[in-house]
């Protein structure tokens, strides 16, 4: 079982090298603001609910929404492009 677990650490390990090289970094800071934009529009809507007007409002759940949707994306392509290039080395390794 250990043999096992050893194994899963290092390959765990080998991907977080990928994900941590610089050329995702950009992005990956890219994905975080976008949350984080997000995530504070949709904190104003709550907090000053009853002093936004109806448009203002409607205008930030779509900021907030098209937030939501880049975050997705940037995570996607983080994601295709780490194990892209992990299973690429892999594979010219043996």
């Amino acid at each position: 079982m250990n043999k096992y677990l050893n194994k899963y650490v290092q390959e765990h390990e080998k991907m977080n090298e990928y994900y941590n090289a610089r050329k995702y970094r950009t992005l990956k800071y890219a994905a975080l603001t976008a949350v984080a934009l997000g995530v504070i529009l949709l904190l104003c809507i709550a907090f000053y609910l009853d002093h936004i007007p109806q448009n203002v409002m409607l205008i930030m759940r779509v900021c907030a929404g098209l937030c939501a949707i880049t975050f997705v994306v940037l995570v996607t392509i983080i994601t295709y492009r780490a194990n892209k290039e992990h299973v690429t080395n892999r594979r010219n390794n043996r």
